[in-house]
């Protein structure tokens, strides 16, 4: 088996879990694992767009192993530009389908977020994902 280079595993893994859910699939196992991944997921689920998720070590870099609860209709990774607290509207209009349905995943100087929590601290941060 031919070892596949992933450039963006942040967007490897969104097309992942989008694929799953068009697939009306009940679990998901995404490779590699990573804390930024890890951290991700755990947004996702706070917002109740997947369900439990466990990282398991398999030798190499580790995989999780997500339950999905049917909830994502679309979900992408972003190229990571800088956005400033007063882009913030514009970004939402561009990538999701109506305000307030969907979050966009940030990273701050402050840690990994959504959009709406980076707007209440007025901080800027890179797009990283997004999900609706």
């Amino acid at each position: 088996m031919r070892c596949k280079k992933i450039a963006n595993t942040l967007a490897d893994m969104c097309n992942n879990l989008k694929n799953a859910e068009r697939a009306r699939k009940k679990e998901v196992i995404i490779n590699p694992a990573s804390k930024l991944t890890q951290k991700v997921l755990r947004i996702f689920q706070q917002h109740a767009y997947i369900g439990e998720f466990e990282r398991y070590d398999d030798g190499r870099q580790g995989k999780f192993k997500i339950a999905l609860l049917g909830k994502i209709n679309h979900c992408a990774g972003l190229l990571r530009l800088n956005y400033k607290t007063n882009q913030y509207e514009s970004l939402e209009r561009r990538l999701l389908p109506a305000p307030g349905l969907g979050i966009i995943v940030l990273t701050t100087n402050q840690g990994i977020m959504t959009m709406k929590e980076a707007e209440e601290k007025h901080i800027g941060g890179m797009a990283l994902c997004y999900i609706y």
